[in-house]
């Protein structure tokens, strides 16, 4: 893996993972705060698109773009609501295991096999997530129908990345997701009028926070994420974006003063050895090590 994309991996990460605390500091609806997360996004991506000049998606790419800005409409649609239903954590947690809907579908719509070590890699970074929230599942009729809203965005953002996975090699990025954002807001507008939603927040100071959201996380976070589907299979990328819930629960932590589980050091640990695993990290340190035991390196 390259420097460059790893960097941007990270920064994605990092972005997407102010998404839940954000969220939950907006004095709206949930799902109006799901809206204009992606209006405001929408808003800023269509004019930068433009002015790259790239070509816009068009035939079955065009189709597969509207498809894709679907799947996230419904991920934020599904989401963002879980969020005042069920902690943070949990939340969070249950929306990352997209890459585990990711992995049985990549066979199929990708072409790409199940490697052994992807298997392992994933049970173990599953279970650090499990750990993360493993205080967190209330058993509460209001707690489950908000993790059956976080596991249902969790399909639709596998839908979407497995879509753009696909397109990455066929479209520009600016404009592909220019498309996406905006079918994603129009679906959202949509949804929230036809359930008579209020759309507008409840005071002005939610404004500068919406804009953080859709900057942050949407622009920032999404944007690399999908320049990353161009570089890496969609399960790497997915498997990199469970260190989201390690972030989010600290932040929420600092930012809304709810507590994270007290298993969020050993369930990160678990996360980080899984991402060790995957990315062959052990493997670079084992031939290291072998290199310096017949004296090829030093470690000075």
């Amino acid at each position: 893996m390259s420097r460059q994309a790893a960097v941007g991996l990270a920064v994605a990460v990092a972005a997407i993972s102010w998404g839940g605390p954000l969220a939950r500091l907006v004095d709206a609806a949930p799902l109006a705060v799901a809206t204009w997360r992606m209006v405001l996004a929408a808003a800023m991506a269509v004019p930068v698109a433009i002015l790259v000049g790239r070509p816009w998606p068009a035939g079955p790419a065009r189709r597969a773009s509207l498809l894709a800005g679907l799947f996230l409409g419904l991920h934020f649609g599904l989401w963002i609501p879980s969020l005042w239903l069920t902690t943070v954590s949990a939340s969070v947690v249950l929306v990352t295991t997209a890459p585990l809907w990711v992995l049985l579908a990549s066979p199929r719509v990708l072409g790409v096999p199940i490697r052994p070590r992807s298997l392992v890699s994933f049970a173990v970074a599953l279970a650090g997530v499990v750990v993360i929230a493993g205080g967190d599942f209330l058993v509460s009729p209001r707690a489950l129908v908000g993790d059956l809203l976080a596991l249902g965005g969790a399909l639709a953002a596998a839908g979407y990345l497995l879509v753009g996975k696909r397109l990455r090699a066929q479209v520009a990025l600016l404009p592909y997701l220019a498309v996406v954002y905006v079918v994603a807001a129009a679906a959202l507008v949509v949804a929230t009028v036809a359930l008579g939603v209020e759309l507008l927040p409840r005071s002005a100071a939610a404004w500068p926070v919406l804009a953080a959201l859709a900057a942050g996380p949407t622009l920032i976070g999404h944007s690399l994420l999908n320049w990353a589907l161009k570089y890496f299979e969609a399960f790497k990328v997915n498997l990199v974006v469970l260190l989201e819930p390690v972030l989010a629960s600290l932040l929420a932590w600092l930012v809304l003063r709810e507590a994270p589980p007290l298993h969020v050091l050993p369930g990160a640990a678990l996360v980080l050895a899984a991402l060790a695993l995957e990315y062959g990290a052990l493997e670079g340190w084992r031939k290291w090590r072998g290199r310096a035991a017949r004296g090829g390196d030093s470690p000075c």
